[in-house]
């Protein structure tokens, strides 16, 4: 018996949901737009979750090197500037070699750059590790062990920020972008707290096997990624790219910026053994203080989505987040006690990533590309020097007017540019050229 129709029409056929779809990435995948979960659609794309996962880890991995490297460096020679000296170590080579991978991310295949240069930096850890079990671990062996590691990478790491745009469709750039840095703080968050824990019931070498291991699975990771389209591979002067650097005013304020942030912001972490000790804590206390700042960093990264949602300009996040830095150092300068300096820097954190994440999708959302893997090199230069240079510094006089004095001082120029570049905006900032790219 068929049915009844009422009012003489046809019942409408069911519709399907549609799920709406970017644009294709280079390896071909279509990212749905809204997918009704919490997780990211970026992730949804198997070659960019892949590296992201061995990205997540090898970070990881990482912080357990430095908070075991850094609390030895600092119990050996009881010095801050020594602790300094050993982020200085690791970051010195990005002086003349982040160009260089620059220039080599231009010109040769990302994934493979990234394969060869991670495998070294495991091989660094896995020497340490060695050394460490053997109870032939010295000083020097950390400092050399290191500036190698370091060598690796700042030649590595252009070619797997470049990585980004072709693993995802263009207006899945900044959200990418946001995710690998939640990755990254996610590690900053856990790594350190692990670490703390491991060192103060087991032994260093453990937490250099641990970053052996974790740089080893980025390595299968990108071994694993399918070959991505680069685009014709034009030899570009260096002189093309500095002048780009230096003529644009977003690319300068947004470099030049950058470096200043890190010049004062960056010391907080790798001083961080030296602030847990005069807290009266030992490795457990420095992996909380490190953890929280992290912590922050994702609650920091969170509040920057729904600020940018409601419309809040790129080039006036910036300076906002620099002002709230610079207060949340004075917090972490000031604080006699765990408690209170956990509470500035997980503050710290939120804002840290404010910066990172807005300077790097900027950089990329703007730079013509073939100019890209350079402009990232700047971009890493302007990161990795000042950090290196900041600690140096900033440690040296810590061994004047105390670790609480150095950062306060770090504070007051945070504050004092914060509140130039307010005042002095730059909103090119806010541009979008991709459809002008080669």
């Amino acid at each position: 018996m068929r049915p009844r129709r009422e009012h003489g029409r046809r019942p409408r056929p069911r519709r399907e949901p549609i799920i709406r779809c970017q644009p294709r990435t280079r390896l071909g995948y279509r990212v749905p737009m809204s997918l009704g979960v919490g997780i990211p659609s970026v992730l949804r794309v198997p070659a960019f979750r892949h590296v992201w996962i061995g990205s997540v880890l090898s970070n990881g991995g990482t912080w357990f090197q430095a908070v075991a490297a850094g609390w030895l460096v600092l119990q050996i020679t009881g010095s801050a500037m020594m602790v300094g000296l050993l982020a200085l170590a690791y970051r010195a080579p990005a002086f003349v070699l982040s160009t260089w991978g620059g220039t080599l991310a231009d010109r040769h295949d990302w994934r493979r750059i990234g394969i060869i240069t991670f495998a070294v930096e495991a091989a660094g850890a896995l020497a340490l590790a060695a050394l460490a079990f053997a109870g032939h671990l010295s000083v020097g062996a950390i400092f050399a062990a290191t500036a190698v590691m370091g060598a690796a990478f700042a030649i590595g790491l252009p070619s797997v920020l470049a990585l980004v745009p072709a693993l995802v469709p263009t207006p899945r750039l900044q959200e990418a972008v946001a995710v690998n840095a939640a990755g990254i703080n996610v590690a900053r968050a856990v790594g350190p707290m692990l670490a703390g824990v491991m060192l103060a019931f087991t032994d260093a070498a453990w937490c250099f096997l641990v970053n052996a291991a974790s740089f080893l699975a980025l390595v299968v990771a990108l071994a694993a990624a399918p070959h991505v389209h680069q685009g014709p591979k034009v030899p570009q002067r260096l002189r093309a790219a500095l002048r780009y650097a230096v003529t644009d005013r977003a690319a300068r304020r947004l470099l030049s910026g950058m470096f200043l942030f890190m010049l004062c912001a960056g010391p907080i972490q790798e001083l961080a053994p030296v602030v847990a000790r005069r807290v009266g804590g030992g490795p457990v206390a420095l992996g909380i203080i490190l953890g929280g700042m992290g912590a922050g960093a994702l609650v920091g990264a969170w509040l920057l989505q729904v600020l940018s949602r409601r419309g809040l300009p790129r080039h006036r996040a910036i300076p906002i987040g620099t002002l709230a830095f610079g207060a949340a150092l004075v917090v972490v300068a000031a604080s006699p006690v765990l408690w209170v300096t956990v509470i500035g820097m997980v503050s710290a954190g939120a804002f840290w990533i404010w910066i990172l994440t807005i300077t790097n999708a900027s950089i990329q959302l703007s730079s013509p590309s073939n100019l890209l893997g350079r402009m990232l090199g700047f971009y890493q230069l302007s990161v990795i020097t000042p950090i290196a240079l900041g600690s140096v510094a900033f440690g040296a006089l810590a061994g004047v007017v105390g670790i609480g004095g150095s950062l306060g001082i770090a504070a007051c120029g945070l504050v004092a540019w914060g509140g130039w570049t307010l005042v002095h905006p730059v909103p090119e900032i806010d541009r979008d050229i991709r459809t002008i790219r080669n």
